[in-house]
């Protein structure tokens, strides 16, 4: 598995929460298997910052993705004042053998 953490701090929490609203509704098709994302994580940081994590199938996909649609996406945070930085490598992910236990309810 392939991981990316991407830190965004922007000029406030209506920036932020738009960004995050943009981000979900823009990437629904990275679930797709063809795409390779198995799993992202939102975690705020502050009032006008927010970490995300992306864990794909593998780097070849995440390049493919970052390629084609991703780079314009956090470039056009950057166009507004935002500052990201992004982080990746090769992952390895554990879970839970008692995962259904949790009664996650995923989107």
């Amino acid at each position: 598995m392939y991981a990316v953490h991407i830190s965004i701090k922007v000029q406030n929490q209506l920036a932020k929460k738009s960004i995050i609203l943009s981000l979900k509704d823009w990437s629904h098709h990275l679930f797709q298997k063809e795409n390779g994302l198995i799993l992202r994580i939102f975690m705020d940081k502050a009032e006008n910052q927010i970490d995300i994590f992306h864990v794909f199938e593998n780097k070849a996909l995440m390049e493919k993705v970052r390629r084609e649609s991703s780079n314009e996406f956090w470039d056009q945070i950057k166009e507004m004042g935002g500052q990201v930085s992004r982080f990746d490598g090769v992952s390895e992910v554990e879970m839970t053998k008692n995962f259904k236990d949790y009664e996650i309810n995923f989107k």
